[in-house]
């Protein structure tokens, strides 16, 4: 099924211009904020969500995390993996809720091994960006073709971490 997708977030950042791309290339259409979409989806978003901005969309609205959720839930999940010497990070995209951040249910999950030769911006940069585009796509083609993908997070291995 070719969906129409509403993009949010700040264009010209990373996350974005790459979901962009793999929109495109899924042959998806893309939906203006006015428009009604299919899917929303939120590559790089640190605002919380309106009501509406998470129902609107026919399926709902992906946001990305870059923490293996429900583990190291907020805005600063890589900084605080690599301060506490974390194996493992993650590109998940996640359902928008209404409950507490970063705690919708999980569409699509890639763990990623920490690079500590790398910094936190580096390793973002070189691997998590990467794996955010191919868990989009695998989100994407899945729900496009009918298997919505819904893992509910258990609240008990959940984290928060404060943004540094």
């Amino acid at each position: 099924m070719r969906m129409k997708i509403r993009i949010l977030g700040k264009p010209g950042t990373l996350a974005y211009e790459l979901a962009y791309e793999v929109v495109a290339k899924s042959g998806h259409s893309f939906c203006a904020m006015n428009g009604l979409a299919d899917l929303a989806i939120a590559p790089l978003f640190t605002d919380k969500l309106s009501l509406s901005e998470i129902l609107d969309p026919f399926f709902g609205t992906l946001i990305f995390h870059p923490s293996p959720l429900p583990y190291g839930r907020g805005a600063s999940s890589l900084k605080w993996a690599y301060k506490r010497s974390e194996p493992v990070a993650a590109a998940t995209w996640f359902w928008a809720n209404e409950g507490k951040m970063d705690s919708g249910d999980v569409c699509e999950m890639e763990i990623v091994k920490i690079d500590y030769a790398l910094s936190p911006r580096e390793f973002y940069e070189c691997h998590i960006i990467p794996a955010l585009g191919r868990t989009l796509e695998r989100a994407l083609k899945a729900i496009g073709g009918g298997y919505i993908r819904r893992v509910p997070q258990v609240e008990q291995y959940s984290s928060f971490d404060l943004k540094l």
